[in-house]
């Protein structure tokens, strides 16, 4: 479970103060899967690099399976984060010069796992994305798309409880977007927990819940179950 209570980011430059979340809160349980809208600069990157343990906050409360992040070191932190939480990026990240096996292995690596754990990992996740025949091609020679799914097998591959996504559709077509919204809705059944940034409303319906951010706040009232709301309609 994720909980952030009262959450708030400043940042200051020269003499002038910028307030990117104020007083944000937002429960997410284990098995959710919540979309995150909003207009661009409302808050929803800086929300999402907070629960990822990328940055930190200004003050407020923050529990990430009931451990108390405010009181963690930086080695707290990376630890943390490389246990719990994969990510997925709009520009895919991956590495060009290193095929999809490799690009695969490198967090594994850096948790230390062994080679035959990192074998076994890596294949099993290549395959769970339906690109285990390509696992020796370069990035280069896959379309975006495919390149997406790398990126999921990789977040995955290190077992994360909490998947974050920023933008996981945003450099790809109507099509390919669908079928990565159809890989992370598996992923979810499986039981891993997803929060996902995104502008395409169509997208973001497809989420178990809906939250919007406005001005570094959550909208309570856009908070959406959607089966509800069609039973309502």
């Amino acid at each position: 479970m994720l909980v952030m209570k009262n959450i708030n980011k400043t940042f200051q430059t020269a003499d002038i103060q910028t307030h990117a979340l104020r007083d944000f809160c937002l429960q997410v349980n284990e098995g959710d899967f919540i979309s995150v809208t909003g207009p661009s600069g409302s808050g929803k990157t800086t929300f999402l690099n907070i629960a990822g343990l990328l940055e930190t906050y200004s003050n407020g409360e923050f529990l990430l399976d009931g451990e108390d992040v405010g009181k963690l070191n930086d080695n707290g932190r990376s630890r943390m984060r490389n246990q719990k939480i994969g990510f997925i990026f709009q520009g895919f990240n991956l590495i060009p010069d290193l095929n999809l096996y490799d690009n695969v292995d490198v967090p594994l690596r850096y948790r230390g796992f062994n080679a035959k754990e990192r074998k076994r990992r890596i294949e099993e996740n290549l395959e769970r994305v339906g690109l285990a025949s390509r696992m020796k091609h370069l990035p280069s020679q896959l379309s975006g798309g495919q390149q997406q799914r790398v990126a999921i097998a990789r977040a995955l591959a290190t077992s994360p409880r909490f998947l974050l996504a920023d933008e996981p559709t945003g450099n790809l077509d109507s099509e390919m977007a669908q079928g990565v919204l159809n890989l992370l809705e598996e992923i979810n059944q499986q039981g891993t927990t997803i929060i996902m940034v995104t502008h395409d409303a169509q997208l973001a319906q497809r989420a178990k819940r809906t939250i919007q951010v406005k001005d570094g706040r959550v909208s309570e009232l856009e908070i959406i179950t959607p089966h509800i709301s069609q039973a309502i309609a």
